[in-house]
């Protein structure tokens, strides 16, 4: 497949956003793959992408010279994508996992992220991740959290979404009792839209390492390594934490 022909793999109907970092001036732009299902990790605003994976690509971009260019697209054909190496780079809170290392490569961890639950505020019936067995239950379609709730929770019904923005809605709607996905998400959007309208589940889930992806024996992922090493020594990697997140990194 001709590494341009992305839009065969479900492109979102966005434009691609390039930045330069000094890199040569003939030299093509690398792709960067991200799901820009919303804050805090990749949402559009003011016709531009924004968000903590954003701004932690854009530092280690300039760090190894590069341009790039980042493509909007569906989380489930992202992987697919660094395959068929339509992509040159996936940056969108991707856990690691063994049948992901088959097919392509990480970075080191970058982010330190897990799968929490949120119900409806008015939700009785369920107090902590024991009572989500036999409930219906929304995720992402390609998630992690898909594999969660099959392994993990018994007689659970899943609700497939698009994205986690149709999943929440469908759960405010009363049409499921909860969401599955990643913490980060789920916490941003319970203090912020879903305010008085959802309720975090405790105790968390699990917890999961974040990292970058690539295809298979990339020389990006040397690269990537050695300025994700530079921005946790700096204080770089902090910094974001901390402006996307209101913490610094574990």
């Amino acid at each position: 497949m001709n590494r341009r022909s992305i839009l065969q793999l479900g492109l979102l109907a966005a434009p691609a956003i390039v930045a330069s970092y000094g890199a040569k001036a003939d030299e093509a732009p690398l792709i960067v793959g991200a799901h820009a299902g919303g804050p805090p990790f990749c949402f559009r605003k003011s016709g531009s992408y924004t968000g903590f994976d954003i701004d932690v690509w854009s530092e280690i971009a300039r760090g190894i010279g590069k341009n790039w260019k980042i493509q909007p697209m569906e989380f489930d054909v992202l992987i697919p994508a660094l395959q068929t190496r339509s992509l040159d780079v996936v940056v969108s809170q991707l856990f690691v996992k063994p049948a992901r290392q088959k097919v392509i490569d990480f970075s080191e961890p970058y982010y330190k992220s897990g799968l929490i639950a949120v119900t409806r505020i008015d939700n009785t019936t369920i107090h902590t991740a024991s009572d989500l067995a036999g409930k219906i239950i929304g995720a992402e379609t390609g998630t992690i959290g898909i594999a969660y709730i099959r392994e993990n929770i018994k007689n659970a019904t899943i609700s497939e979404m698009p994205s986690v923005t149709e999943a929440l809605l469908a759960l405010e709607a009363g049409r499921t009792d909860a969401v599955v996905y990643d913490t980060p998400v789920l916490m941003y959007y319970a203090h912020t839209g879903g305010k008085g309208k959802v309720r975090i589940i405790k105790p968390d889930l699990e917890g999961r390492d974040v990292c970058i992806g690539f295809p298979k024996g990339s020389p990006l992922v040397a690269q990537t390594n050695t300025q994700l090493t530079l921005m946790k020594k700096d204080g770089r990697l902090s910094a974001l934490n901390e402006k996307w997140f209101g913490q610094t990194e574990e």
